[in-house]
């Protein structure tokens, strides 16, 4: 690789929309297209070949789960980043992709200019999205926090269990699956500060196991 060059992979069922970006990305003097692949099984297998900087996925194609594959990257090579494309605002495959570690989420409608800087902003460690895609994630995670929230510290005020107003801050954001890494940005703390808060947790609820944790603040939303 050459010195500052970012390597990209493509996913994307539509060989016309492959054609084009790698078009577009190639003609930048820092950015260049290494792998592409139309699902994907093909998808994981170029990535392992080519171990790219960033990865371009389409959230809509046919026999391939997606979401899977983003998870499957990010916890093998975590410090690649994902840019998920779409051509429509789909609230759900949004917010799951954003969930499972994606650094972005754009429109394929964003123009060429727009859609080069988005790449350069996720390379140095920023998380993008459409214009359209940040309206709904943001209103999306407002009303599930402050729901799951207020239900959490109703159902701790009614046992025996009892964590401070961060603590349970980060126990609504791990129920709804961000990693300690995106806690951290999301409450703008450091990600050793928010390991420490959740040793705590798990001293107060006697578990040393992340997946038990979130599953008892799980039983504790249910109960209301």
């Amino acid at each position: 690789m050459q010195l500052g060059m970012i390597n990209v992979m493509l996913v994307d069922d539509q060989q016309l929309f492959i054609d084009g970006v790698k078009a577009l990305l190639n003609n930048e003097e820092d950015l260049q297209v290494v792998a592409t692949a139309t699902n994907g099984k093909n998808g994981i297998l170029r990535f392992i070949e080519h171990l790219p900087d960033l990865v371009l996925v389409d959230i809509h194609m046919p026999h391939t789960d997606v979401i899977k594959l983003i998870v499957e990257i990010k916890e093998n090579h975590p410090n690649t980043k994902i840019i998920v494309l779409t051509t429509f605002t789909d609230e759900d495959a949004i917010i799951s992709a954003i969930y499972v570690g994606a650094d972005g989420f754009l429109l394929k409608k964003l123009k060429g200019d727009q859609f080069i800087s988005c790449i350069r902003d996720v390379i140095e460690n920023e998380i993008v999205f459409s214009g359209e895609v940040s309206r709904i994630l943001s209103k999306h995670i407002m009303e599930r926090q402050f729901n799951k929230r207020e239900i959490l510290e109703n159902s701790l005020q009614n046992s025996s269990l009892e964590l401070s107003n961060r603590e349970i801050d980060i126990a609504v954001l791990m129920v709804e699956g961000f990693s300690n890494k995106h806690i951290a940005q999301r409450l703008f703390l450091s990600e050793g500060t928010i390991k420490n808060y959740i040793s705590g947790i798990y001293q107060t609820f006697g578990i040393h196991n992340r997946k038990q944790l979130i599953s008892c603040f799980r039983q504790l939303l249910d109960k209301n």
